[in-house]
C-alpha cells in the first residue's frame, strides 16, 4: 500500500528540479530504487535520457552464483531482470549488455590498469565501465547514475547506528565522490548525479534518523532490507527489520512497481553478478603465489583479491606512490587522500592502520 509522506513530496520537487537542470543522454539503470526512481521522475518531467543501459553477467537459466550459492532470498545477478521490468513499466528504450565471464574479466583488468588499482571493490565498477564505453559508442556524452542516494538517505548497513543524522551528513557529504567520476574521466564522458544536486542535498540535510530509517514488521515486508542482511543471523531471526531510504522508497511507490520501490539494497557487484568472478580469480592462485604475496605486506582479503593482484601485476600494473595531499597506505604503500580512510589502490580500510 502506498504511504506518502511530506519528505517524499519535498524530495519529488527537489529531484524534478535536479533532473530538469542537469539533463543527460543516458541513464545507467541497475533496477534498484535509486536509478529507477530517477527514470520515473524523468518521464514525469519530460526530461528523458535517450536510453537506459544495464550490464550483467551472462549466465544460464537457473545457474547460481559460485560465491553466494543458488538458493538465497536476494539472489545475485538480479539487475537485468529488475531493469527490464522498470523499462517495460515506464515504456522506455532499454539496452541490456550481457557479458561472458571472459569479457567481464577482461573489462576488470582494463579498468584496474586505468585506475592503477587492484581493489577487489572494482567488481562493483565493471558495469559502470562497460556502460560508459557503450554510451560513448552510441554518441552519448552525459550520463546519469543513481549515486549517492544510499549515502544521503540511509541505504547502507553501517549507517544504521547513526543516531544524529544531520551531524552524520555534515561529515559525510563533503567526502562523497562517486567511483563513476574517475571512470567517466577515463572514457571521456560527463557524469551527472541528480541525487547530489543542491536541492536534493538540502532535503537530505533537513531529515532526521526517523525520517530515513524505519523498523517494519516482517509480516508487512518479509524481504531483507539489503543483500548482505541475508548472511547475518540477526536480521534473519528478527520479527522487524530496519529499512533505510524511506523518503526514496515512498516516492518510488508513487511511480514504480512495489517490488522495485522496496527492492533490497544490492551493491552493483552482486546485482550485476560480477561477484561470481571471484571464483576464477581465486582458483588461479597457487600455494607458491600465496606464500610470495603474503610476504609483500599487502593485506589481502582472500584468494580472489590475491588473484586480482596477480593479473594486475602480470598486465604491468604498478602501485602509485603518494603525491602532495596524500599519505601512504599502510597496506600497499599507494597514495590515499588526506582525510580519507579507504585506499583506492588495494581497498584497505582503514588505510592508515595495519
Amino acid at each position: 500500500m502506498m504511504t506518502v509522506t511530506y519528505p517524499s513530496f519535498r524530495l519529488l520537487y527537489a529531484l524534478s528540479s535536479a533532473i530538469s537542470n542537469r539533463p543527460a543522454n543516458v541513464l545507467l539503470l541497475s533496477g534498484g530504487v535509486d536509478s529507477s526512481t530517477l527514470l520515473a521522475i524523468a518521464l514525469e518531467t519530460s526530461v528523458l535520457p535517450k536510453v537506459a543501459i544495464t550490464v550483467g553477467l551472462d549466465t544460464s537459466p537457473g545457474e547460481g552464483c559460485p560465491i553466494h550459492g543458488p538458493d538465497i532470498p536476494v539472489p545475485c545477478n538480479g539487475d537485468l531482470a529488475a531493469a527490464h521490468k522498470v523499462a517495460d513499466w515506464l515504456g522506455l528504450d532499454w539496452q541490456p549488455i550481457r557479458l561472458s565471464q571472459a569479457d567481464a574479466l577482461d573489462a576488470l583488468i582494463e579498468l584496474c590498469l586505468a585506475l592503477r588499482s587492484f581493489d577487489l571493490g572494482n567488481l562493483n565498477s565493471i558495469p559502470l565501465y562497460v556502460s560508459a564505453i557503450h554510451a560513448a559508442g552510441i554518441g552519448a556524452d552525459r550520463i546519469w547514475t543513481g549515486d549517492d542516494a544510499d549515502s544521503l538517505f540511509g541505504g547502507y548497513q553501517y549507517q544504521r547506528g547513526e543516531q544524529d543524522w544531520p551531524a552524520y551528513l555534515a561529515r559525510r557529504i563533503p567526502t562523497v565522490r562517486p567511483p563513476f567520476t574517475d571512470i567517466a574521466g577515463i572514457i571521456g564522458v560527463t557524469p551527472v548525479y541528480p541525487w547530489l544536486q543542491p536541492a536534493v542535498l538540502d532535503v537530505a540535510r533537513s531529515l532526521h534518523r526517523n525520517d530515513v530509517l524505519m523498523e517494519i514488521p516482517i509480516r508487512k515486508r518479509p524481504a531483507m532490507p539489503s543483500f548482505m542482511d541475508q548472511f547475518d543471523p540477526d536480521p534473519r531471526r528478527a520479527t522487524t527489520r530496519l529499512w533505510g531510504k524511506m523518503p526514496v522508497r515512498q516516492l518510488a511507490e508513487m511511480h514504480l512497481p512495489d517490488d522495485i520501490a522496496w527492492r533490497p539494497k544490492t551493491d552493483l557487484q552482486f546485482g550485476s553478478g560480477m561477484c561470481a568472478l571471484e571464483a576464477p580469480l581465486a582458483v588461479a592462485v597457487t600455494p607458491d603465489d600465496r606464500e610470495r604475496l603474503n610476504r609483500t605486506g599487502i593485506q589481502f582479503f582472500n584468494d580472489a583479491h590475491r588473484g586480482l593482484y596477480l593479473r594486475f601485476e602480470q598486465a604491468g600494473g604498478t602501485v602509485p606512490s603518494p603525491v602532495a595531499g596524500q599519505y601512504a597506505c599502510a597496506s600497499c604503500g599507494g597514495g590515499v587522500d588526506i582525510g580519507h580512510k579507504h585506499c583506492p589502490t588495494c581497498g584497505a580500510w582503514p588505510a592508515d592502520q595495519r
